[in-house]
């Protein structure tokens, strides 16, 4: 009996063995089955769009760019309004004080090719994926252009601080506007690395398709920088330099605020939770969009700099008259490149999604709302050119130095804005080596030149400077004139335009 319980019990201990090692082969097997049909459903789950991305796709491509637009027109408008306001802040000093904030301003633009060109290797690879439901591979494009944003705005940061006075030297301003700039200069430029990383960070947010947080910063920038403006340069006294002062505060707040939302998570894009460290592959794919961007941006920057420098020549008035233009001409600029950014968000996407006839109705549906927007800010500039600039200053000789200039400028926007625009749907679609070409013929071979002859030899001042501006923003928009030859430079030549 001894034996039979025994071998009895030996059974049934080999078949629970058995049982066991079956039932733990049946989970091997179902968890590799399940494995499989969990990896396959995420594959499956890649392939569909973002949440926004594919609401963006159900609007009419009209309706989808206003919406993406004009988040980013009030963002834009405000910040010129709150720039304007300093810039008033600050005119209503001295015509030395606006040369001054202005020449500062200036070089500050050579930051412009750093955020610009992140930005938009930025943007066209978010938004891309973000059209093809890849929302990890976004966010680390997005995590990857932040670290470079850092590392480019401390480099250059140290070299505004170091070399501040030379450069202002090497713009022919005079040595009472030097003195006066060096310390804006040196200190905008030390906290430069906050403005990179906002623009940057929202530059993500925007192609995710959230285009109103960017905007409500906008508005909360505007809401800090003009109260610590007013604070510094008119309650304390500081001078000019506390708009450096309220501006650079203001960009470390916003900067991570901006961190603050892409970390929480916005329009299912999210830089929690991945990799921080250098990434060459992705780098490099970045740079392959932003390199020709950089280029791009860094001519552009360079001939803001030459025209400055023609104005500086010209003496104190007209080149503070020159920066009072500016900044009345940005209320017709800011808001296209809203639309330029809905363009570049919106092609991005509907190529992600494998849509390139949407892509098109989508770019020229942001270009003719643009148009009709600067159309509209140039027949302003033309009728009231002395009540706007009397906006900035009661200067009189400044005033008057100013007037012919902005009316002049007023002729070219309606051009500018289409110029923008569909630069913002070439970068969209991954083509950033046309505007280049673009931008170096029209500063190189078109805009500075004919500024220089019609300012100087020919005696227009400062007219002259912006006439020749107006006339090469018009040659820039005749290469883009043809509607089916832009299609095909964005799309290919099987692509047909159809609106």
């Amino acid at each position: 009996m001894a034996t039979g319980l025994y071998v009895a019990w030996g059974g049934r201990d080999g078949d629970r063995r058995r049982c066991r090692g079956q039932r733990s082969r049946d989970r091997r097997v179902t968890t590799t089955t399940e494995l499989a049909e969990e990896q396959a459903e995420a594959e499956a789950i890649e392939a569909v769009p973002s949440r926004r991305a594919a609401e963006l796709a159900a609007l009419h491509p009209q309706r989808a760019a206003l919406e993406l637009a004009w988040p980013g027109i009030i963002e834009n408008l405000i910040a010129a309004l709150g720039q304007a306001t300093i810039f008033a802040f600050v005119g209503h000093l001295s015509a030395v004080s606006i040369a001054a904030v202005g020449a500062a301003f200036q070089f500050l633009f050579l930051m412009f090719p750093v955020w610009r060109s992140l930005a938009i290797g930025t943007m066209a690879h978010v938004s891309r994926r973000m059209g093809e439901g890849r929302a990890r591979t976004a966010a680390d494009v997005a995590r990857q252009s932040l670290v470079l944003g850092v590392i480019s705005g401390v480099v250059f940061g140290i070299g505004f601080v170091v070399f501040a006075e030379p450069l202002l030297r090497l713009l022919g301003a005079t040595d009472e506007v030097v003195a006066a700039a060096t310390p804006i200069l040196a200190f905008m430029g030390a906290g430069s690395v906050f403005q990179t990383v906002w623009y940057i960070g929202v530059s993500a947010i925007r192609a995710a398709g959230d285009s109103r947080t960017p905007m409500w910063l906008a508005i909360l920038s505007v809401c800090v920088t003009v109260p610590l403006a007013f604070l510094f340069i008119d309650v304390l006294g500081v001078g000019p330099i506390g708009a450096a002062y309220a501006i650079v505060g203001d960009g470390a707040l916003i900067c991570a605020l901006a961190l603050v939302f892409l970390w929480r998570g916005r329009a299912d894009l999210t830089i929690r939770g991945g990799p921080w460290g250098i990434d060459v592959g992705l780098i490099r794919s970045i740079f392959a969009i932003s390199l020709p961007s950089a280029a791009e941006s860094l001519m552009f920057s360079v001939g803001i700099l030459a025209l400055s420098s023609f104005a500086f020549r010209l003496g104190t008035n007209p080149s503070a008259a020159h920066q009072i233009v500016n900044q009345v001409e940005s209320f017709s600029f800011l808001p296209c490149i809203g639309f330029s950014g809905a363009a570049s968000a919106l092609v991005g996407q509907a190529l992600g999604m494998g849509d390139p006839a949407r892509a098109t109705r989508s770019g020229w549906a942001a270009v003719r709302m643009a148009f009709l927007w600067s159309t509209l800010a140039g027949v302003a500039f033309m009728a009231l050119p002395n009540v706007l600039l009397g906006l900035f200053t009661n200067d009189e000789r400044v005033v008057q130095a100013g007037i012919g200039a902005l009316a002049i400028v007023g002729l070219g926007q309606p051009a500018q804005a289409l110029i923008f625009t569909l630069g913002g749907a070439l970068r969209g679609a991954g083509d950033t080596r046309f505007p280049l070409i673009a931008t170096v013929v029209n500063w190189f071979v078109v805009r500075l030149p004919l500024a220089y002859v019609l300012a100087f030899p020919l005696g227009l001042g400062l007219a002259g400077v912006w006439a020749g501006i107006a006339a090469a923003t018009w040659a820039s928009e005749a290469i883009l004139n043809d509607r089916r030859c832009v299609a095909t430079l964005i799309f290919g030549p099987d692509c047909a335009l159809s609106l």
